[in-house]
């Protein structure tokens, strides 16, 4: 291969790099003090510990986390319950010191400090900046108490198959555990193949509307049993304007793999023998 191909293929890999991953906006720095006077309890009965205690952002963001205490701390992710789960984890900064964290994942993340266990912070990655918040109530199932759980709703997933150089069909319905339809539902739908995000996106439920279509972009390469396109749905929110509510937490996830994955085709090439193998004993061949 000479110079000039090796600059052309060089150029086609790029090239579908590009055209195969979902831009995010911009990134941005957000930044959260650890006040003074958290290293004895209190704070928590305010959710002061970490200030502010909730904070929204987007994939590809970075948190800083400053010690404003004159206390040593810890900003560990996990929960006081379970105990970190290894994210990410400032060990012991000091007074003045900063950390940071870039958070590229939708999803909800907890974090405490393992020094003071009741110092707890949560950070929500969506996104969702243009959800519409103007039109209606909340009409899902029978009372909005029970619909604005994650885990009364259910999602079906519905997609075409992953092939290169072809885009996936993806239909979502989500209704609750009665199969009344889950309207006025805002919801981020994923769809990773690999390190490839296909498809990232948000999409609502309106009222009298209870399935929506997305597309991804296209794939480079097969999806496999190895190599599947996982498919995830997020709940994000309830209902519009005042009566809007954040909800977080995951509804759903499939994986999407070859129609005939590689146990079927065994199944089917073993089939395929004996059919063989029994027409060469009886000489006389099946019509298939």
């Amino acid at each position: 291969m000479n110079n000039t191909q090796k600059l052309v293929l060089t150029s086609m890999i790029l090239t579908g790099i590009i055209m195969t991953t979902v831009p995010f906006a911009s990134a941005e720095q957000v930044s959260v003090s650890v006040p003074q006077g958290t290293s004895v309890p209190g704070c928590e009965e305010t959710n002061e510990c970490f200030l502010p205690y909730l904070v929204t952002i987007h994939p590809g963001d970075e948190v800083v986390w400053s010690n404003d205490d004159t206390a040593a701390h810890t900003v560990t992710s996990g929960t006081t319950a379970v105990g970190a789960d290894g994210l990410f984890d400032s060990s012991l900064f000091m007074a003045g010191a900063t950390f940071s964290h870039t958070f590229d994942t939708l999803g909800e993340y907890d974090y405490f400090c393992m020094v003071h266990p009741w110092m707890l912070g949560k950070v929500f990655v969506t996104m969702g900046e243009d959800v519409e918040k103007d039109l209606s109530t909340i009409t899902i199932g029978s009372t909005i108490e029970s619909n604005t759980q994650v885990d009364n709703l259910v999602a079906n997933i519905v997609s075409s198959d992953g092939y290169a150089n072809e885009t996936i069909t993806i239909d979502v319905t989500i209704t609750d555990l009665k199969d009344n339809p889950a309207e006025h539902i805002t919801y981020n739908i994923q769809a990773i193949h690999g390190t490839i995000v296909l498809l990232n996106e948000e999409g609502h439920m309106h009222e009298g509307t209870i399935t929506n279509t997305h597309t991804t972009n296209a794939l480079t390469i097969d999806a496999s049993d190895d190599d599947p396109v996982t498919i995830t749905v997020n709940a994000v929110g309830f209902g519009h304007g005042e009566q809007y509510q954040e909800v977080f937490g995951e509804i759903a996830t499939t994986q999407v793999v070859p129609e005939f994955g590689t146990i079927a085709m065994m199944i089917l090439a073993v089939s395929i023998i004996s059919i063989i193998a029994v027409s060469t004993k009886s000489r006389i061949m099946p019509r298939l």
